[in-house]
């Protein structure tokens, strides 16, 4: 009698659907923003919160974006910001609290955070995000190479780098850096402009990812992390560890670079830093702050140009790459990730929204953006070629594609071990030995990745 209940009810089921007529699907590019006569969504009422990090031009500028959307749909949108230190610890305590904002903005440490972020392929399969203009290698950058989930959308693409003032590099006599500078480079012309100057050379710099980058550089085939972020990738190596240690350390006992009270006082707000008030010649940044920190530099009469980072040997690896850039990500547990989905792709692809932002978190990676951006001579400056220039250059290098676009869950504790206990360490004088100091380092840092294994 039940087998027949069943038979007969998935008959009706079977005989309804039959009836209604299939739903059309949805034409490629439906929802591009920037197609005319295109509608905006009806959210008035409905609130939407969102979260970011970075300087004061990004606040400025977001909040410019954020009240176009709503002007545009109706919608309310609370949003919060902070600075780079800050904005993790509200994160963290947000998460625990299962109280993140429906959007947030997202490193390439998201594979910590993981499980707060919903996997954005079916927004991008059904054409809520539009991807018609953005390539598959562009998405590529914030997917999970494990499962295929896109864990974000890229604000754009960047690449860390240096800024230097043109101006000191003259008053010292030195010459410019090349694309492919080395590290001898950097601290000869360092030392020279130290001297003349009486003050460092070299302001806040980021350690880890010089780190990083040496062992890359060191030799062909290492990486720090594999691609598939599985494990490390440079044989347990500690040579070009005790390098870099070594020269970093040698260049901050001598003034070249700035102490640790200094780079901490600057801090994470990049339009502080001494070289934009001709106190400093070299600055290490994402080329995204290029544009901030050029702002600040102008007032003072001052202007900036972007170099590589230097190599261990000029005809080497470059240890560089072209990432994303501080992707907009939807929160798992909001209850509102359609209206954050199409936030989303304003933010992504709104050729009238870019022109606002203006690739301030890195060159946009819709083409249609990009191609709309190089057109307008009020956008496309001189601060802004250059940073096109530099990822153009990057994304030339040979060994550009040789990082993978999630740093592991153990990645944030190496790192700040790294900075912390091992450089901060040799400048305290806690060590005997560049080289002694990278042993232990390595040690931990295994250590660390064990333990983030077995969780």
């Amino acid at each position: 009698m039940r087998k027949n209940l069943v038979a007969l009810l998935l008959a009706v089921a079977m005989l309804c659907a039959m009836a209604v007529p299939a739903m059309a699907e949805k034409a490629e590019g439906w929802n591009n923003v920037n197609a005319e006569g295109y509608e905006y969504p009806d959210y008035s009422g409905q609130t939407l919160s969102f979260m970011w990090w970075g300087s004061d031009t990004r606040a400025q500028i977001t909040e410019e974006i954020i009240h176009m959307w709503e002007e545009k749909t109706g919608a309310t949108v609370e949003f919060e910001n902070y600075d780079g230190g800050g904005y993790w610890t509200v994160f963290q305590s947000k998460m625990a609290a299962n109280d993140l904002t429906d959007v947030f903005q997202m490193g390439n440490n998201w594979l910590t955070y993981y499980d707060t972020i919903e996997p954005l392929n079916a927004y991008i399969e059904d054409g809520t995000i539009d991807t018609t203009a953005i390539s598959d290698a562009m998405i590529a950058t914030t997917v999970n190479q494990a499962n295929g989930d896109v864990t974000g959308i890229s604000n754009g693409t960047n690449a860390r780098c240096f800024a230097y003032n043109p101006a000191i590099f003259d008053e010292a006599g030195v010459a410019y850096p090349t694309d492919n500078w080395t590290w001898d480079d950097f601290a000869a012309a360092g030392r020279a402009i130290t001297e003349k100057t009486g003050n460092p050379a070299i302001t806040t710099l980021e350690y880890n990812s010089l780190a990083f980058s040496t062992v890359t550089q060191w030799k062909e085939g290492y990486n720090f992390y594999a691609m598939d972020g599985s494990d490390f990738a440079f044989e347990g190596d500690i040579e070009p560890l005790t390098y870099i240690i070594d020269l970093l350390s040698t260049l901050q006992a001598e003034g070249v670079i700035a102490d640790f009270g200094i780079q901490n006082e600057i801090g994470k707000n990049i339009e502080a830093d001494w070289i934009a008030f001709g106190d400093s010649a070299m600055v290490m940044l994402s080329s995204n702050q290029f544009q901030a920190l050029s702002n600040v530099a102008a007032e003072s009469g001052i202007e900036l140009a972007l170099a590589t980072i230097p190599r261990v040997h000029a005809d080497g690896q470059s240890g560089m790459v072209v990432r994303s850039s501080q992707q907009l990500s939807i929160y798992s547990g909001s209850e509102k990730k359609e209206m954050a989905a199409n936030f989303i792709n304003f933010f992504a692809n709104s050729i009238e929204c870019n022109k606002v932002l203006n690739c301030e978190r890195g060159v946009s990676i819709n083409s249609d953006v990009l191609e709309a951006l190089k057109a307008d001579s009020e956008l496309t400056n001189d601060v802004t070629a250059k940073v096109y220039t530099l990822i153009d250059l990057v994304g030339s290098f040979p060994d550009a594609a040789n990082s993978s676009p999630a740093e592991p869950a153990a990645n944030e504790e190496i790192s700040d071990v790294l900075l912390k206990t091992y450089f901060q360490g040799m400048a305290d004088g806690k060590f005997d030995s560049a080289q002694a100091a990278a042993e232990q380092f390595w040690a931990e840092a295994q250590e660390i990745w064990a333990k983030y294994e077995n969780q």
